[in-house]
C-alpha cells in the first residue's frame, strides 16, 4: 500500500498533509464589470500579471475564492458553491449581478469547472472548525468571474479572441466559491474563516478518486475602498479623490503590514476609526474579504501591498498574504 493511500485510510474524514511550498493568498480589488475592459489600468495590469503567473507557472489543482458579493443568511453560515444539478454539468454558471450596464457586458463568457470533492472537503472542514456550512447550487458572481476573467483570459466581447470550445474551460483547475457570513460587522468570525481556509493553502489534500494529493490556492475579492454613494461626486470630478479614500487606503496598508496582532488591529479600525471606516465602506461586505485574507497568515511581515490607487470614492488595493511562491521549490503531487 502506498504511503499516500495509507494516510487516506488512517483518516477518511479529512486526509491532509503539509504543503512544502504553499501559494500566497491574493486580495483583488475588482470594481464593476467594466474592469474587464482594461478599466483602471494599473489594477488591471497587476491582476493580469498575477493571473498569468498562476495559470502558467503555479498551476494549482483548485482555487477557492471569497467574493464580496456572496453573503449567507446566517451569522455563522458559510456556503460553498456547486453547479445547479439541472444543468447536468460541472461548469460554474455565471451570475450577471450588475444592473444598467451596456448589453455586451451581459454576453461576456468565462468558463470554469467546479469540483464536488473539493467543495465537500471545504464544507466538512468548516463544520469541524465550528461553522455551519452547506453546499449551495449557485453560479459564480461578478466579484469572482470579472477579476478572474481578467487574470486568466484574453478575450472579451469588445476584443478579438474566442472563448474555449464547447465542453472546454478557460483554466485547467476548478474554481469553487466560498461565501461570507451574513454578519457584516463580525470581523472575528471572518478572520476565523480565513484561518480555516488556510488549511487548504498550507496543506495538500488527498483525493481518493484522482489518487493523488491536490494543491490549492486562495483568492479574495472586494475593494479596499468602496463607497458607491459618492459615485455622483466621482463622476463629476474625474481624476480626483475624496479625502477619505487615501486616508483609509493608507490606514489599511499600514495596519496589514505592520500590526503585531492583526485581528485586534482590524477591530481597532472599527472602534477607533469608525467614521473613516464608514466613509470608506458604508457597508462592509467589500472589506470582509480582506479580513478573511488576513486570517490566512499569522504575521504582518508576510503581507504586502502589490498595488493601490485612490480613485474618487474607490480604492484599488491589491494585497498578498503569505510569502512569495517560487516554482523551483514546488513539488507536484
Amino acid at each position: 500500500m502506498s504511503s499516500a493511500r495509507a494516510v487516506y485510510d488512517s483518516d477518511r474524514t479529512q486526509p491532509f498533509k503539509v504543503n512544502p511550498s504553499p501559494f500566497p493568498t491574493y486580495f483583488f480589488s475588482h470594481g464593476g464589470p467594466n474592469f474587464i475592459y482594461d478599466d483602471h489600468k494599473g489594477a488591471w495590469k497587476t491582476v493580469k500579471k498575477l493571473g498569468t503567473n498562476i495559470k502558467n507557472n503555479w498551476k494549482p489543482d483548485y482555487v477557492l475564492v471569497v467574493s464580496a458579493h456572496w453573503q449567507s443568511t446566517g451569522r455563522n453560515l458559510i456556503e460553498i458553491s456547486t453547479p445547479p444539478p439541472t444543468k447536468n454539468t460541472i461548469e460554474n454558471p455565471l451570475i450577471y449581478d450588475f444592473y444598467g450596464f451596456p448589453s455586451h457586458m451581459y454576453r461576456e463568457e468565462f468558463h470554469t469547472k467546479n469540483d464536488a470533492f473539493v467543495a465537500q472537503s471545504v464544507k466538512d472542514h468548516l463544520i469541524k472548525n465550528g461553522f455551519n456550512s452547506t453546499l449551495s447550487n449557485r453560479g459564480i458572481d461578478h466579484g469572482l468571474w470579472c477579476p478572474l476573467k481578467v487574470a486568466f483570459t484574453d478575450y472579451t466581447t469588445l476584443k478579438s479572441g474566442h472563448p474555449p470550445a464547447e465542453g472546454e474551460f478557460d483554466v485547467d483547475f476548478p474554481v469553487i466559491q466560498v461565501s461570507l457570513t451574513g454578519s457584516d460587522s463580525d470581523f472575528d468570525n471572518h478572520y476565523k474563516l480565513g484561518k480555516a481556509l488556510n488549511q487548504f493553502r498550507e496543506n495538500l489534500i488527498w483525493d481518493p478518486t484522482k489518487k493523488r494529493y491536490l494543491k490549492g490556492a486562495l483568492i479574495m475579492s472586494g475593494m479596499s475602498v468602496h463607497n458607491l454613494r459618492d459615485l455622483g461626486w466621482m463622476f463629476a470630478n474625474p481624476g480626483k479623490s475624496l479625502p477619505y479614500t487615501s486616508k483609509f487606503n493608507t490606514l489599511l496598508t499600514n495596519t496589514l503590514t505592520t500590526s503585531q496582532h492583526l485581528l485586534e488591529s482590524l477591530n481597532d479600525i472599527k472602534k477607533d476609526n469608525r467614521l473613516l471606516l464608514h466613509s470608506a465602506h458604508p457597508t462592509l461586505e467589500h472589506f470582509l474579504p480582506i479580513v478573511v485574507g488576513a486570517g490566512t497568515v499569522d504575521d504582518s511581515k508576510a503581507i504586502k501591498e502589490l498595488y493601490n490607487e485612490n480613485d474618487g470614492s474607490l480604492g484599488w488595493g491589491i494585497y498578498q498574504f503569505g510569502s512569495d511562491y517560487t516554482t523551483s521549490t514546488s513539488q507536484r503531487q
